[in-house]
């Protein structure tokens, strides 16, 4: 059976679609079958791909599971049995059913956030929802992945600081502010297969592959393991 991942935040504007795609093709990148559920209402990630040239198709699938409600759940355990990685991109508000019930089949949940103090607070409660997840589901990661952020600014250690005091990860890994992020988007692809797009391309494609390999550790209990043993 393959694994879900929830890409999630309780706010919009941090990237959560183009983290979802990018990764996705990350992990087709490493040899992975993927499938892309847009849980989403406003559908951004099948924007996305409905922009991307019929003849060129994306490595991966991408489809909506936004209207089946309290079935949800069933359907992610489905696409599962069919594919090697399922990632799911949540929709930006907390108190919507359709998140806790994703997070609740998730085997992890990535929390895709930038280091402004508004996000700071935000991710203060994406992590309260968190909390009351692992209730329910104590076997399932979860980590926080800084987007478009530098790692050295005062406000990544204060994040870093802020997550200490949780149960929740903080990736090593960053995805940085870089325009071939949007300009393959544009395109309909990712930052694996767009054309014409340079600047930044080759070191995007370092940091999603860091990011795939990190979770992958994540998920094998490897970094949990790592923790424990100081």
């Amino acid at each position: 059976m393959g694994l879900a991942i929830a890409i999630a935040n309780q706010k919009g504007g941090v990237g959560k679609t183009t983290v979802t795609m990018n990764l996705a093709a990350g992990f087709a990148e490493e040899g992975y079958s993927v499938y892309v559920a847009d849980a989403d209402e406003q559908q951004s990630c099948m924007s996305w791909a409905a922009t991307t040239d019929p003849g060129k198709a994306l490595p991966f699938r991408v489809g909506s599971i936004a209207k089946l409600e309290k079935n949800i759940g069933r359907e992610i355990a489905n696409l599962a049995n069919d594919f090697d990685i399922v990632l799911i991109d949540c929709p930006p508000n907390i108190a919507n059913l359709t998140t806790g019930r994703v997070l609740a089949v998730a085997d992890a949940t990535i929390v895709p956030t930038n280091t402004s103090p508004l996000e700071m607070w935000s991710s203060q409660g994406m992590i309260a929802l968190i909390e009351r997840t692992r209730a329910s589901s104590p076997e399932a990661k979860f980590a926080i992945l800084v987007n478009k952020s530098n790692k050295k600014s005062i406000l990544y250690r204060e994040l870093s600081k802020l997550l200490a005091e949780s149960s929740v990860l903080l990736f090593e890994s960053t995805m940085s502010d870089r325009e071939c992020y949007p300009q393959a988007a544009a395109l309909g692809r990712t930052v694996f297969d767009a054309t014409g797009v340079r600047a930044g391309k080759k070191e995007a494609k370092q940091e999603l592959k860091a990011l795939v390999e990190e979770l992958i550790a994540l998920l094998s209990n490897e970094r949990t393991e790592e923790a424990a043993n100081g």
